[in-house]
């Protein structure tokens, strides 16, 4: 772990199981199929088998609610992945969970890279953004500053995003309106945090830049 983070690996590993059911059930709601890239790292990974695992409770043990594509440093590999699971799965979001392990530039980069890939692989639908790849990226800035990017994001189904308000104990779940190289946050739903997640949050802190 990063050397700012005051949590052990132990705790940091739990943090995202608390974290997969609240996301999963309040900003992943709406879609049957979720797509999630994540980092090949513990925390990341972490994460997104939380997240499926939320999904499956919810629905019930059925096939066909989640696939996890790891992120791959070769852009074509990982468009090739994009593709195939694309075209087989067929996901009505895209949920890119990155930033637990990660240095925040690094995140910011990659989350980049991802978005790239999607464009080319031909995804059209939501894509959803994990907070700290929303934090590294700068509000997507470093994303928007792109024109194609801007306008493909601008063109998608729907973005959503969830940040952490740990003075009210609260999620905020957002909708995110792309305008010119920006986006405008729109709240749409919350949910309160139990003690003991909010006190994990406080201690983890991701790597510095």
């Amino acid at each position: 772990m990063g050397v700012m983070s005051r949590a052990s690996l132990d705790e940091e590993v739990y943090l995202r199981s608390l974290t997969g059911f609240v996301v999963a059930s309040r900003l992943l709601k709406g879609f049957s199929r979720v797509l999630i890239i994540t980092l090949p790292d513990r925390i990341c990974s972490s994460l997104s088998a939380a997240i499926s695992s939320s999904l499956l409770a919810s629905a019930g043990y059925r096939g066909d609610l989640a696939r996890i594509v790891m992120f791959e440093e070769d852009k074509a590999k990982l468009v090739e992945k994009l593709k195939a699971s694309i075209a087989e799965f067929k996901p009505e979001a895209a949920f890119i969970v990155f930033g637990g392990e990660e240095k925040m530039s690094k995140v910011a980069e990659k989350a980049k890279a991802a978005v790239e890939a999607l464009q080319e692989a031909g995804f059209g639908g939501a894509l959803v953004f994990h907070v700290r790849t929303w934090l590294a990226t700068k509000q997507l800035s470093n994303i928007l500053a792109d024109s194609k990017l801007a306008s493909y994001l601008a063109s998608l189904r729907e973005l959503r995003v969830f940040t952490a308000d740990l003075q009210q104990k609260k999620f905020v779940f957002h909708r995110l309106k792309v305008e010119g190289n920006a986006v405008k946050p729109q709240p749409y739903d919350e949910v309160s945090l139990i003690d003991e997640h909010v006190e994990l949050l406080k201690r983890s802190l991701p790597p510095p830049e």
